[in-house]
């Protein structure tokens, strides 16, 4: 009969002989799913045996791309990695990568047949999206070198491919604009966003809550910046303050933003459709709220490094993304320099004069 065991490094595994009597062995990776995959095919083995029916396809010897990615998946829960996250690139691993990478052991894997799925599934996707993907393979199969299961990593010698810098188009009188069409829920998180410079998305401005990040008696709210790691204190005014009293009583999920009683995950479908009724001829994205609450912090004149820790990023990041010289900064400071013209009429009247002579 097969077995489904686990094996001193945590790995399911399932071992059986094939139609020749050969033993064969094949891996699951860790965890409850890879136990229960494990269980599901030596029940498999067992039935086709019984029926006298061919057996499941049987893996060369090594290790396959499924699980070194589902070792992987689980070190990355354990090292404190959103759930959410994991789950999304499960699923595209599995849609896209599973069956054409899985079919022979990783160390036969090379960088062109990763490209080439890229190539047939991604050709129009943003340059971020597949630098992504290709990012996540890398880590997998880095992994699989630091754990003694491969020698090399495929993909070592691969490098990002550049990504556009997004330009944001809008502007106070677009988001006025947009904000005056938009549906409730909308309306108050645009509130929210232009008061809490967070990113948003859901381990940040989407999970605050009243109870656990509002300090009324400070004046203000923590913030948790999940891409750098860190923590700041933003101090809000005390008509905002007064709004979110009056908001958390009629909120039910207890979280600052919310859509028929549930937090939120992301906007962008919402603040689309709402530019679109405003009338507005380019397109918006929600985070492009916190790119205009940043330059316009920048051109009235605040502390860059405030704005840093407010927004959660550095000086360094302002400067070469967002900050712009203000135009008015710009006609102060070409209306400052000396003119050169006069020398200029003075030096070609001389010429003239040279001429006639």
């Amino acid at each position: 009969m097969a077995n489904a065991r686990k094996i001193k490094s945590g790995y399911w595994v399932v071992g059986y002989r094939d139609e020749v009597g050969k033993c064969r062995s094949r891996s699951f990776g860790k965890g409850r799913a890879a136990k229960k995959s494990a269980e599901q095919f030596a029940t498999e083995v067992d039935f086709k045996k019984a029926h006298g029916e061919p057996l499941p396809q049987s893996r060369a010897e090594g290790i396959y791309l499924d699980t070194l990615s589902q070792a992987w998946i689980d070190e990355k829960r354990a090292q404190g990695r959103k759930a959410r996250w994991l789950a999304e690139w499960s699923v595209v691993f599995n849609k896209h990568f599973l069956d054409p990478l899985c079919k022979h052991p990783a160390h036969t894997i090379v960088q062109a047949d990763i490209i080439a799925i890229i190539g047939a599934h991604y050709a129009d996707a943003a340059q971020a999206t597949r630098n992504r993907y290709v990012g996540y393979l890398k880590s997998i199969f880095e992994y699989g070198v630091e754990q003694g299961h491969l020698k090399a990593n495929p993909l070592a010698k691969w490098k990002k491919g550049k990504e556009p810098r997004h330009k944001s188009p809008l502007t106070m009188e677009g988001m006025k604009a947009i904000a005056a069409v938009a549906p409730p829920h909308l309306a108050w998180a645009l509130e929210v966003a232009w008061n809490i410079p967070a990113r948003p998305g859901p381990a940040d401005l989407f999970a605050l809550r009243f109870d656990k990040h509002v300090k009324w008696k400070k004046g203000g709210i923590d913030v948790h910046h999940s891409k750098v790691g860190k923590d700041t204190f933003i101090r809000l005014t005390k008509d905002f303050l007064d709004d979110l009293a009056a908001r958390e009583k009629v909120h039910k999920s207890g979280h600052l933003i919310e859509f028929k009683g549930k937090p939120v995950m992301r906007l962008d479908t919402a603040i689309e459709t709402a530019a679109r009724n405003a009338g507005l001829a380019y397109p918006v994205r929600f985070y492009d709220v916190r790119h205009l609450w940043i330059t316009t912090a920048l051109d009235r004149g605040h502390e860059m490094s405030v704005i840093a820790d407010m927004a959660g990023t550095s000086v360094e990041m302002i400067q070469k993304h967002y900050y712009e010289p203000h135009a008015a900064q710009k006609a102060q400071v070409a209306a400052d320099m000396p003119r050169i013209s006069e020398q200029v009429t003075a030096r070609a009247n001389v010429v003239k004069l040279v001429v006639k002579k």
